[in-house]
């Protein structure tokens, strides 16, 4: 066996998947970290949010807040508390992502990206109070997130 030819094409191998990650990310994972700016809020790059749900983690003194964001067909961008109106503090009050849709893991209910963030009250993604969404970035006040820790303190979503 040629161990030095073995370890080339290895080594290869790596980096080539390395760059194919690299080229065709958008910096977000699926689950992704916020940390509060000087300013009092916390900021998403818009560029980074896809069809394809991301979520946002925000520590509130200890409690895990989660922000889902996602584009729907018309490339609108999307932002709520990952957790359901009517469901929550129900631990199993949050979302996950299936057929093109967004589905409440307590009660089943279906959402259409285009309705993420938009609809009050009722079985639906909770909206985010005082976010901007402009084209580079989405802002979201601090307070909104801290507000919300009542409501995630029992929560059991997927943060990784």
């Amino acid at each position: 066996m040629n161990w030095k030819r073995i370890t080339c094409l290895a080594l290869a191998f790596v980096l080539l998947c390395g760059a194919l990650t690299a080229c065709g990310s958008d910096g977000y994972g699926k689950y992704n970290d916020l940390t509060a700016n000087q300013d009092g809020s916390v900021t998403i790059q818009t560029e980074g949010v896809t069809a394809d749900a991301r979520f946002f983690n925000y520590d509130a003194d200890g409690v895990t807040v989660q922000l889902v964001a996602l584009r729907d067909e018309d490339d609108g961008v999307h932002v709520a508390f990952n957790t359901c109106q009517n469901c929550s503090p129900s631990p199993k009050a949050y979302y996950t992502q299936g057929d093109g849709v967004l589905r409440c893991t307590n009660c089943g209910f279906t959402f259409a990206p285009e309705e993420v963030g938009i609809a009050q009250n009722g079985c639906n993604p909770w909206p985010v109070e005082g976010i901007e969404i402009g084209a580079e970035e989405i802002t979201i006040p601090v307070a909104s997130l801290e507000e919300m820790n009542p409501l995630f303190a029992g929560w059991k979503g997927p943060t990784k």
